[in-house]
């Protein structure tokens, strides 16, 4: 995979360079990324913290996760756009939203998770494997 990986907003105001290689990708269908993004789930590409470079200002949003941890989601304050998030325990990963990478057909997602929560009409691939909750949650 060719680095920095780049990608920012909509509009342009927040960018953001990544100096690794992801650690990995999910597909979360849980219900807290569907309204974050207005959609039946929030494609995540996880990155190491200090591979993460963020130019332009942006605003987080607290949100609990089902796990009890504190995730703040990154978002554009012009556009609107959910960029990245960060969460108050496992601080040495980033979460970025797979979509507003300018090339997004670098990711490819290892598995869906809260899939109890998916929407009737979301359609997902067979192939990966589903967790019901979180990763170890079947």
């Amino acid at each position: 995979m060719k680095l920095p990986i780049t990608g920012g907003c909509c509009c342009g105001a927040v960018r953001y360079e990544i100096s690794a290689e992801p650690l990995g990708g999910i597909n979360c269908h849980c219900r807290t990324c569907q309204k974050s993004v207005g959609a039946p789930y929030l494609a995540v590409m996880f990155v190491p913290a200090t591979a993460l470079a963020i130019t332009g200002k942006y605003k987080e949003y607290a949100t609990l996760a089902a796990s009890g941890n504190t995730l703040y989601r990154g978002f554009c304050p012009e556009c609107g756009s959910s960029l990245f998030a960060r969460n108050s325990v496992f601080t040495e990963v980033r979460p970025i939203a797979a979509a507003t990478l300018d090339d997004p057909g670098i990711f490819k997602p290892e598995k869906d998770i809260w899939v109890s929560d998916a929407q009737p009409w979301d359609y997902m691939d067979p192939n990966l494997p589903k967790f019901a909750g979180n990763f170890s949650n079947h």
